[in-house]
């Protein structure tokens, strides 16, 4: 016989510190699958467990005999093989930055799971991913002035000054060069250490010019997310899919160019989004417009292109790393994701990777900002 037990660990929320801890799950009388609710700031889970209530509590490892499943981030279940008396303990960080959302700490698959995109998306390969925090929105033009008014007088020199349809949407025509320099602007803007720098050494903060930064991954400002932190913050939990929120897409779930090529496509509206085709060109829509993802962020499919991290590689998926990998040591051309409001619905699958030289700007391209924890 199979026996839930659900704990709703989001009802005892005022007994976690924010460091952490454990929180212990009723004993069953034969083996069944231990569900919980997930808490909205843990980066990782496990189960521990007791012959007996008042026992000592042991640690399940990869592979133990008793637990068929070790909880991970995005799991929320696990199945249990005998009957003793279990746990939860959930390691959970400080509420995320105003603006922000928490990615877990895991394990995702990354690269085209429907097999139709091309070879660079291949193959599907498993990367093991630190816990970062990303914007929930893509830069605005407010906030893109906002920092400029900061830094003009801080040494920051850009190559374009931005754009953008409103304050609320996207800012864009920025280059990679510009997205960098202005992360760095923005932690300084907000007492936080600059990741970019002009030397191996990390002492001169990345202001100016156009040249290939070293990046201090320990520091706690703002950044670019690496390729892979990308892909894994736009799925938002889910597995296999083409899109953040499944695998068919209509003008209800972004701002794209519908089209009759993709059967995927199932909008009732063709062509551009018909709420923001108007005014000219760029078509963009308000940040926030249409509905989040499993980890809160809005416009991973459409809107504007996103500069990531990178530098682009067709072959790079069968030699990267598995654990946070930072794409290849050199390159010429750096990667963008998410597609934008002038992307066919087959150019804005989560799995999807275009380059661009880093000194290109267009109206379809934009950015959204990473943190450590």
């Amino acid at each position: 016989m199979r026996i839930n037990h659900i704990l709703i660990l989001g009802m005892l929320l005022p007994l976690i510190s924010w460091s952490q801890e454990e929180v212990v799950i009723e004993a069953f009388e034969s083996s069944g699958e231990i569900q919980f609710t997930k808490i909205s700031n843990a980066v990782s889970y496990r189960i521990e467990w007791a012959s007996a209530p008042g026992g000592n509590w042991t640690n399940f490892s990869i592979g133990a005999a008793y637990l068929d499943e070790i909880v991970s981030p995005g799991l929320g279940t696990a199945t249990a093989s005998v009957p003793m008396v279990y746990r939860v303990v959930a390691t959970v960080t400080n509420p995320p930055p105003s603006g922000m959302s928490l990615i877990p700490a895991g394990e995702f698959v990354m690269g085209d799971t429907q097999g139709e995109g091309g070879g660079h998306e291949l193959p599907l390969h498993t990367n093991n991913i630190r816990a970062i925090y990303m914007d929930k929105h893509e830069v605005t033009k407010a906030l893109w002035d906002e920092v400029l008014a900061f830094n003009g007088s801080n040494g920051y020199i850009y190559a374009n000054t931005g754009q953008g349809k409103a304050t609320n949407h996207p800012v864009q025509t920025v280059n990679w060069y510009d997205a960098v320099k202005w992360c760095n602007a923005r932690s300084e803007m907000e007492g936080l250490t600059p990741v970019y720098y002009t030397d191996a050494g990390f002492t001169t903060v990345y202001k100016s010019g156009e040249i290939a930064p070293a990046a201090n991954l320990a520091a706690n400002g703002y950044r670019l997310p690496t390729e892979a932190e990308w892909e894994k913050a736009a799925r938002g939990g889910l597995e296999g899919k083409r899109f953040p929120w499944g695998d068919t897409i209509t003008h209800s779930n972004a701002n794209y160019l519908s089209s009759i090529a993709s059967a995927y496509d199932t909008s009732s509206t063709r062509g551009q989004h018909p709420s923001f085709a108007t005014n000219g060109t760029p078509y963009t829509s308000p940040v926030g417009y249409f509905a989040p993802n499993g980890y809160g962020l809005y416009d991973m499919a459409g809107n504007v292109w996103e500069w990531c991290w990178d530098w682009f590689s067709s072959s790079y998926y069968s030699s990267s790393s598995s654990d946070d990998p930072q794409g290849p040591s050199n390159g010429s051309l750096r990667v963008l994701r998410g597609g934008s409001w002038d992307s066919t619905a087959v150019n804005i699958r989560v799995a999807n990777r275009v380059s661009y030289d880093p000194v290109d700007k267009r109206d379809h391209i934009g950015f959204r900002c990473a943190r450590g924890l």
